[in-house]
């Protein structure tokens, strides 16, 4: 016989509404006693039935996580984080890759998510318009990854793009780089880049703070500009430069750790020293790096707040729109910490 939400709040010694509470993260409840419940409710392996919730509540206790590419190691580690973070309420996150590299398709996998049994969708949109996501979105509350403008209409969290990717470069210059590149984006100058939201060029005016910090200009010749921002081609793009005879480098940051993950590959198959013929650094904190060869210095991002972020904001959003009351948009940036590992280290 099915496990009921009375068989679980008899075991958990609670009313079957705290039992309610809990497994719809609803803020009435006490966080410890909404854990206790999930916990025996797991035990238990108690199973709520989505179509009879939904009916009953208006609400399914189902999230969802659109990104670019599950295959990214961020990615990955920041749906892990909203799984936690949603399983600690009581909800179910589920996700979904909307890049399929495929003309038109972006939209065509957002409509679905839109129609799918979810209360609300965290979402790395890309460039898509205010008004395009106002539309797909269906008025499911949208909580945004890293995209649009602090003054856009949707809650939204970042990674610290622009004094993380300031820190990065700035680690290079005070270790000793004379020649700092960039591997990521294109070149933009620093007055067009501090006008985008977009995460590379957010990072860019970054690395153009810290050039103007030490009495440098960052020119396109200091980028190598990738269009996947993937491993493979990292080490396409800064392979060929060496190969073109155009590496005048001797410090890199490269704006993802995955791009970094190709550019070590690169520079070692070259015969290329790291650190004591280029130094590398990265950006995202992603776990991989602790087991590169050399292991990777880089901008460590909190991912699981970034993450927990996204779900309590998205969380308030849909109890708001229940009771419909009126809020303006969050915007939270998170910390980060500069590690540094074996491939900027140049003190041993």
């Amino acid at each position: 016989m099915a496990v009921t939400m009375r068989d679980v709040a008899k075991a958990a010694g609670v009313s079957p509404a705290s039992v309610s509470f809990a497994l719809r993260g609803d803020p009435r409840i006490k966080q410890e006693t909404a854990r206790h419940i999930i916990d025996v409710a797991n035990r238990m392996n108690y199973s709520v039935n989505i179509t009879a919730k939904s009916l009953r509540s208006g609400r399914t206790g189902v999230i969802e996580a659109a990104v670019f590419q599950l295959d990214r190691p961020f990615y990955a580690q920041l749906l892990a984080g909203v799984s936690n973070a949603a399983f600690d309420r009581g909800i179910q996150a589920v996700a979904q890759q909307i890049s399929t590299g495929k003309v038109g398709h972006e939209k065509s996998i957002l409509e679905k998510v839109a129609n799918k049994f979810c209360d609300g969708v965290i979402l790395s949109a890309g460039g898509l318009s205010d008004a395009e996501i106002i539309e797909l979105s269906g008025g499911k509350p949208v909580v945004l990854l890293d995209d649009q403008s602090y003054q856009g209409p949707f809650d939204s969290v970042f990674t610290p793009c622009e004094n993380g990717a300031e820190a990065a470069v700035t680690h290079l210059f005070e270790i000793g780089c004379e020649r700092v590149g960039l591997v990521g984006t294109d070149f933009m100058p620093a007055d067009q880049a501090c006008r985008s939201m977009h995460v590379g060029d957010r990072r860019l005016t970054g690395c153009h703070r810290a050039f103007e910090r030490h009495e440098r200009t960052l020119t396109k010749a200091d980028t190598i500009q990738l269009f996947d921002w993937g491993t493979d081609d990292a080490y396409r793009a800064v392979s060929r430069r060496i190969e073109e005879g155009d590496f005048p480098f001797d410090g890199l940051f490269c704006m993802t750790d995955a791009i970094a993950f190709g550019t070590l590959r690169a520079l070692r198959e070259h015969g290329i020293g790291v650190p004591d013929d280029v130094a590398v650094i990265g950006f995202d904190g992603v776990r991989e790096g602790s087991y590169s060869a050399p292991t990777l210095s880089t901008i460590a991002v909190d991912i699981d707040k970034l993450a927990r972020e996204a779900v309590d904001i998205l969380c308030e959003r849909i109890e708001e729109g229940r009771h419909g009351a009126p809020a303006m948009p969050k915007h939270v940036t998170v910390g980060y910490e500069v590690l540094v590992r074996e491939s900027s280290n140049r003190t041993r």
